[in-house]
């Protein structure tokens, strides 16, 4: 029988964002995706963007289809999220490979990260992305950006994931980023692993950070040497 397996979409992203790679993975896994708090098809919450937020939509699922512990595949914000979910409620979690996720938080990186989500920016000089958030956000582009500018601020202020934290961490864990990610860098990925007890740190070879450019092939080969073999 194939195993479950969560997919977790990033910061701006959606769980549509998965599905090529969803009918791929299907060979080996049952596959579940879902939309966070103002993502996707997901209507906004009367609250702010937070991990802690998120992952209560995470835990919430994990319920809802009785997948509990559950095997995630985290891309960017979603490994952020899983993380924080294991650390804080351990109940809920088996496994969980990170790929691409930013840790190192602070006012500098959040002010950096968030200036790149300005809407009216976007429209001007990448009118072609612009357009694919406008068409993956069912319920507004414009107003996600800011609650992510948000989040992404208070990320800078108050980091959801620290040391002491993760060090609460029992979930088996792959740590990844790749080679040529210009957001995320190893030294930030290694060091942060090395704070749960029981993780892996690798690095992908011709790796870029947007999902897009991710080699479905080579995912595929690394989640089920994780989680299978």
């Amino acid at each position: 029988m194939k195993p479950p397996l969560i997919l977790l979409h990033g910061a701006i992203g959606a769980a549509s964002q998965f599905n090529s790679f969803a009918d791929l993975l299907s060979q080996s896994f049952i596959i579940y995706t879902f939309d966070f708090d103002g993502h996707g098809q997901r209507a906004f919450n009367n609250r702010p963007f937070r991990i802690q937020h998120f992952a209560e939509n995470l835990s919430e699922f994990i319920e809802e289809y009785h997948l509990q512990p559950a095997d995630i595949f985290g891309y960017s914000m979603g490994g952020y999220v899983a993380l924080y979910l294991a650390a804080t409620r351990p109940e809920y979690i088996h496994r969980i490979y990170t790929l691409a996720t930013k840790f190192d938080w602070n006012i500098e990186t959040a002010l950096k990260e968030s200036a790149q989500l300005n809407a009216e920016k976007l429209k001007e000089k990448v009118p072609q992305f612009a357009h694919a958030l406008q068409q993956r956000h069912l319920h507004g582009w414009e107003q996600n950006l800011k609650h992510t500018t948000e989040l992404m601020i208070h990320l800078g202020n108050n980091p959801a994931l620290d040391k002491t934290i993760l060090k609460n961490i029992e979930a088996a864990c792959m740590i990844a980023v790749g080679d040529a990610d210009k957001m995320v860098s190893q030294s930030e990925t290694e060091n942060f692993a090395s704070y749960i007890s029981n993780a892996q740190f690798k690095v992908l070879h011709n790796t870029q950070h947007p999902l897009e450019k991710l080699n479905a092939d080579l995912l595929k080969s690394e989640l089920e040497e994780f989680f299978i073999v």
